[in-house]
């Protein structure tokens, strides 16, 4: 009752794209099915995947593409989009062990990796690509944003999608809100005017973006992030003076995490978070797909954050998000 109530409250356009990130974490084939069997009741239409360099090349020259593999040609299988992110370097490339979020210490390395993945994935009919995961954070581009060295990784990754598949669409990396507390990060529209500057932004045919609000919905009045989805209006008008205004700004992350931990909220506000978001994308023409994170618990820590933005749990069971998404696929409308 509470999901249909949620549903009807804020039922949105149904000509939003959505989407999910979908994280491969040992699941057998058949729980894979089940987890792409709910997306589809969903009304899912995109799937983002992280094509992760320091997984597939662990060790140099020994590639396994097997987990992407598995997740794209389910996406595929069920005609659904697929958008694969390319980021994160092996320890060999770096000089760091462990630090796979490392920027490659040779952007050349990493365009060669994107060729091999762009020819591979090309001939399966997918021709979308992220660039990097929120290099406007230091958690992300450790120890802090660099836009001259992001934009030298983008230019060469770029290329090398392009060189393989010209149908190819290129997407600056999702960028993070910040969160007012002393980090290095750097807020979604200064990081992208310093791209401008730099000539990099130019050359994308889009740009992602990850404008979470949680614990706050995204009407809320009072927000505690700056690059939310509140902001994004002014981010693309920023796009629009730097003669970009007909490219598409991707939420390729959106979402909010449940369990005990800081910042987390209830199922009905998970739910009313993502249906509240699409109404609010499906008014932005100049907005791509709505990409939420994501479809599977990270793990079953209630306190972790980290482990808690699924729609389902992990062992697949549907958390109110997910029953709320297959209502409004299905048109299911309660009382409100």
């Amino acid at each position: 009752m509470i999901a249909s109530s949620v549903t009807a409250c804020q039922s949105p356009g149904s000509a939003v794209p959505i989407g999910m990130t979908v994280h491969y974490r040992g699941a057998d084939a058949s729980s894979l099915d089940d987890q792409f069997d709910a997306m589809a009741a969903m009304g899912i239409t995109w799937v983002r995947v992280d094509v992760d360099w320091s997984v597939i090349e662990p060790v140099q020259n020994q590639l396994n593409w097997t987990p992407t593999d598995q997740l794209v040609d389910r996406a595929l299988a069920h005609r659904m989009r697929v958008l694969l992110v390319l980021a994160y370097s092996p320890s060999w490339t770096t000089g760091t062990a462990g630090a796979n979020r490392a920027r490659p210490d040779d952007p050349a390395a990493f365009a060669n990796f994107t060729r091999v993945a762009a020819q591979r994935y090309a001939a399966r009919g997918v021709h979308h690509w992220e660039i990097w995961n929120e290099p406007n954070t230091g958690k992300f581009w450790p120890p802090a944003p660099d836009v001259a060295e992001y934009g030298r990784l983008f230019r060469g990754a770029s290329a090398a999608v392009r060189e393989v598949d010209p149908r190819a669409t290129v997407l600056i990396g999702g960028l993070s809100p910040t969160y007012g507390e002393p980090s290095p990060d750097v807020d979604p529209a200064t990081y992208l005017g310093r791209l401008y500057d730099d000539g990099a932004a130019q050359m994308a045919d889009g740009i992602a973006v990850h404008p979470y609000t949680f614990p706050s919905l995204p009407t809320d009045r009072t927000q505690r992030t700056t690059g939310g989805l509140p902001d994004l209006p002014a981010l693309h008008a920023l796009m629009t003076e730097r003669g970009d205004g007909a490219k598409k700004v991707w939420i390729t992350e959106y979402g909010a995490p449940t369990g005990t931990g800081p910042s987390a909220v209830s199922e009905p506000d998970q739910a009313a978070t993502l249906l509240q978001a699409r109404r609010q994308v499906h008014a932005w023409d100049w907005a791509g797909p709505l990409i939420y994170y994501e479809l599977v618990d990270g793990g079953t820590d209630p306190a972790e954050i980290e482990d808690n933005f699924g729609v389902l749990r992990t062992d697949n069971s549907l958390k109110l998000a997910a029953v709320a998404l297959i209502d409004t696929a299905a048109g299911v409308m309660g009382a409100g």
